[in-house]
């Protein structure tokens, strides 16, 4: 089988250039290469869409003329190994190779129309996931050109054209003429690849002739260097026994800005500046030994520049070399050096410089017992000013955070900016925690300040992490944990503050990674359950639906309520998981209780995002016979203040599902009565902040009936939450609240202890394992006998 092209190739074709032309030398010898490379590459993903298709396809579709095509197929990639082994491209000639190229072309073209076949064949009897699987073996088929034929143009047209109908073919076999949208995308791939096939050619094309001419001028290339090393632009120069200048030329004067006459005779060493480098140049002068590109530093005009200086002794006793300004290659190495210690936009030092102080600083902690601390912060306002104000502006604010921390520190402490909105401060010192608190104090202080950008005023706080080393009891990484972790806890706490490391921190972060641990197994071993809670109607005082809560049966932990994991698998990604399974198992659950009773689910953020919620709840519904509008979705604001559009969006195709959609902890955010207008949510849950003290508090009592009023008029009903005592029942049935739960009515109870034995006839039921109060089966007695008499 032919090598990949290491270079070699360009030997042979410089060699055969006397007997064919040699770009279309090159261009075949190109061609060959690559198609037998990426021919070779596209053999084992071929293999796997054959057998993935008389898998799927076996025992659906007639096996005879499935088995007959896939033979085909494999005998087909057979041939094309056979033929590959067959030559040795740097030493075939030039004739061979185009047999060679001849019989790839034909082997490709069998193998395009053995592949037509296929699809338009198997339509007939695709179903379900069958029709997603013929569609992306057909695309991968189709779009394969791009590898395989990408230095064959006819073959790759040909593929196209013959696959393309194939594929319109099958589409239409499957859904009819209703399938213009797939004919018209493949179609339009079609064109897609044809134009693409012809650039690749195109720039195939335009790179071998750019090789030629390159090859061509070659020869004159080198001898131009010859004759720019016969004539270079380098000063020559020439020392005494002494170390005095001797034969100073023209070049070398112009190179001083110095009339020759005026440098003669001068010492060589005068001409640079003390260091290193002069202290190396003066040794080789007095022991006359040979020495070459000693690099020295001079100013000329004011002006600093290096010079690279090679010599070699003379007989009678002098030094001659050579001079060459290497200023403008000095300033860009210096310049590279800067950009990789140094953050470009602040000029502080960057996330790598800072490593390596931290590296070294602990290091000589363990050594000599010294301390050092470490400030992380993180900006808080920062994304919100860079994305309002653009980028302009958020780069500048940056540039004048870092120029007041470095105003806030000694000369010897480091300030880095270790990426974005990141910064670090890190001493030596040993002072107390109470003066590290007072310094980071000082930082949020600074940094809280405005800014006056542009004649415009700009206001940002941060989050500082303290941590320290105490004589070598850790490393850098540790610290850096340290301080992460703290920062952390800073963040927690709100805004514009800060907290210092202590081991508290440290156990609770093991505590999250063991408990994000046991998260990841709690639903493959069966551990998560759901809980419901009632609802009730707060006039009747009757059972109208339950709330799914979720509930982990930790081994050894016990129950965990989701307050302890939910947070953790909204960050690890987890939450998508867990939520598919509350819908199907709520669901589940809802199902086998008696009666309609609504059933009410909790959306996480995330969940809201997912592309395939929509689709999970429609495949739940079905599964499990539910009627759709005794399914209830809760959200918070918070989701559609994520979510924006695609939020809003996903709510109403669940709507269109028939389920109804609830707005939770409602009064908590920042745009609830902007949110009510846009969306119409058919059900308004009062935050448990409210009701808590509806019973003593006035203004709570005056901000529930003003949502129950808004809610009347808006066509919404009201579930209050979190009612502990039969005051607040009282109460919130008199404000005009329609439903309420809390641990006063149920707690939350497993569903097979949520039985409910059927209504008598009269509309009443009764609940049974459900743990009432008996100050709510009193409240519901009063009201059942309420009724009652208003019947009567």
């Amino acid at each position: 089988m032919s090598q990949p092209d290491n270079g070699s190739g360009d030997q042979v074709i410089e060699q055969r250039a006397s007997a064919e032309d040699p770009l279309d030398y090159l261009l075949l010898y190109r061609r060959l290469k690559n198609f037998s490379a990426g021919a070779t590459a596209s053999l084992l993903p071929a293999l796997a869409s054959i057998l993935v298709l008389v898998w799927t396809f076996w025992n659906d579709a007639p096996q005879l003329l499935l088995g007959l095509w896939a033979a085909s197929q494999i005998l087909q990639l057979a041939v094309f190994v056979v033929f590959d082994r067959q030559i040795d491209l740097e030493t075939a000639d030039y004739e061979a190779m185009r047999r060679q190229w001849r019989r790839f072309l034909i082997l490709q073209a069998i193998g395009s129309l053995i592949w037509v076949v296929v699809f338009p064949a198997l339509a007939p009897y695709s179903r379900g996931l069958d029709i997603a699987l013929l569609g992306i073996v057909g695309t991968a088929i189709l779009s394969g050109t791009l590898l395989v034929h990408r230095t064959a143009p006819t073959a790759a047209i040909f593929h196209t054209l013959t696959m393309s109908p194939s594929l319109i073919l099958a589409a239409i076999l499957i859904g009819s003429w209703s399938a213009w949208p797939t004919v018209v995308l493949i179609a339009t791939f079609a064109i897609a690849l044809i134009s693409a096939t012809r650039t690749q050619e195109s720039y195939f094309v335009g790179a071998a002739k750019a090789e030629m001419e390159r090859r061509e001028s070659g020869a004159t290339v080198r001898m131009l260097l010859n004759d720019y090393e016969e004539q270079s632009s380098d000063s020559l120069w020439t020392v005494g026994p002494r170390g005095n200048m001797r034969d100073v030329s023209e070049r070398l004067g112009r190179a001083l800005h110095r009339s020759p006459r005026d440098v003669e005779g001068t010492p060589f060493l005068d001409l640079f500046l003390p260091g290193e480098e002069r202290d190396a140049l003066a040794t080789r002068i007095v022991e006359r030994s040979p020495f070459r590109d000693l690099l020295v530093k001079l100013r000329i005009n004011g002006e600093l520049h290096y010079w690279r200086l090679s010599a070699r002794p003379r007989e009678d006793g002098r030094l001659s070399g050579v001079a060459r300004d290497v200023t403008a290659d000095r300033l860009i190495e210096e310049r590279v050096a800067f950009m990789a210690h140094y953050d470009n936009l602040t000029g502080l030092a960057n996330r790598y410089l800072f490593n390596e102080r931290l590296r070294s600083l602990a290091g000589e902690n363990r050594s000599t017992g010294s301390n050092i601390a470490l400030f992380y912060l993180d900006l808080d306002d920062f994304k919100a000013i860079n994305d309002t104000r653009g980028h302009l502006v958020g780069d500048r604010l940056l540039r004048e955070v870092g120029t007041r921390l470095e105003q806030e520190v000694r000369n010897e402490d480091l300030v880095a900016r270790l990426g974005g909105d990141e910064f670090a401060v890190l001493i030596e010192t040993r002072a107390g925690d109470g003066l590290l608190i007072e310094r980071a104090h000082r930082f949020l202080s600074v940094i809280r300040a405005p800014y006056e950008i542009d004649g415009h005023s700009y206001r940002v706080s941060t989050s500082v992490g303290v941590a320290r080393c105490h004589e070598g009891d850790c490393d850098a990484e540790e610290l850096m944990r340290r301080a992460d972790l703290a920062l952390y806890a800073a963040k927690e706490k709100g805004r514009d503050n800060l907290a210092l490391f202590e081991p508290a921190l440290d156990r609770k972060a093991r505590e999250r990674r063991e408990t994000e641990n046991d998260l990841r197994e709690a639903l493959t071993r069966g551990q998560m359950r759901m809980h419901y809670q009632s609802i009730v109607d707060l006039d009747s005082g009757e059972t109208t639906g339950f709330e799914a809560l979720l509930r982990w049966y930790h081994p050894s932990r016990g129950i965990i309520a989701p307050g302890e994991f939910l947070q953790i698998a909204e960050e690890t990604g987890m939450i998508t998981a867990l939520g598919e399974w509350v819908i199907r198992q709520t669901l589940s659950d809802a199902a086998s209780i008696p009666g309609e009773f609504r059933i009410a689910i909790n959306l996480s953020p995330t969940q809201v995002k997912n592309p395939n919620l929509v689709a999970t709840v429609a495949q739940a519904i079905h599964a499990t016979g539910i009627v759709p509008e005794r399914v209830e979705l809760e959200i918070t604001e918070h989701v559609l203040m994520d979510q924006g559009e695609a939020g809003h969006v996903t709510l109403l195709r669940l709507r269109e599902l028939g389920v109804r959609i609830a707005l939770d902890d409602f009064g908590t955010g920042y745009s609830s009565l902007a949110y009510l207008r846009r969306f119409p949510f058919d059900r308004i849950k009062i935050d448990r902040t409210f009701v808590t003290d509806v019973a003593s508090d006035i203004g709570s009592q005056a901000i529930i009936s003003t949502i129950t009023r808004l809610a009347d008029a808006l066509g919404m009903d009201t579930t209050a939450e979190g009612i502990e005592d039969r005051r607040q029942l009282d109460i919130l049935r008199k404000l005009g609240v329609h439903e309420a739960q809390g641990f006063l009515i149920s707690r939350p109870v497993p569903p097979e202890e949520v039985t409910l034995i059927a209504s008598d006839g009269t509309g009443e039921g009764d609940e049974q394992g459900m743990e009432l109060s008996e100050e709510y089966l009193e409240y519901r007695a009063a009201r059942r006998n309420e009724l009652s008499k208003r019947k009567a």
